[in-house]
This record gives structure tokens, C-alpha cells and sequence, in this order.
């Protein structure tokens, strides 16, 4: 088992297509919430799985925005690092 950094495990997950997915997970995420949620104030199972999807989308959304922001100070220092 090779030894890894942090920084190493940290590029692996900050891909291009890794945030794609996140990002239609999201949007997916969204949609079943919208749906679930229905056109009244209903109560029970929709609701609940309205409720549950809104949140992992909630989580989802944060985690695009921060991961994003990881992106892009990788590619902020490779660029510098390559202007050196």
C-alpha cells in the first residue's frame, strides 16, 4: 500500500469530472425534491423524502462550492509555480 499525501488524495477527488458529477447529482437532487414536494402542503412520505433530498442536495451544493474553490487555487498555484 503506497504511502500518500493529503495533498495527493486531495487532487485525486478535485477532478473536472468528479465536480461534473457532484453537479449533476445536485441538479438531480433538486429536481426530486421540487417533484417530491408536490403542488400543497402535503404531509407524510413525500414530504419526508422532500425533506431528505433537499438537505443532500443542501450538503451537495456546499460541497461543489468548496471543492470548487480547491480547483481553483490548485490551478491558481500551477500556474505560478509554471511561470517561475
Amino acid at each position: 500500500m503506497p504511502n500518500e499525501s493529503s495533498v495527493s488524495r486531495v487532487d485525486q477527488v478535485v477532478r473536472g469530472r468528479n465536480l461534473i458529477y457532484l453537479a449533476v447529482a445536485d441538479v438531480v437532487l433538486f429536481v426530486v425534491a421540487n417533484v417530491a414536494n408536490g403542488p400543497g402542503h402535503e404531509h407524510g412520505l413525500r414530504n419526508g423524502v422532500s425533506n431528505v433530498t433537499w438537505v443532500l442536495f443542501v450538503i451537495g451544493f456546499l460541497l461543489l462550492i468548496l471543492l470548487g474553490v480547491v480547483a481553483l487555487v490548485q490551478l491558481i498555484r500551477r500556474r505560478a509555480k509554471a511561470h517561475r
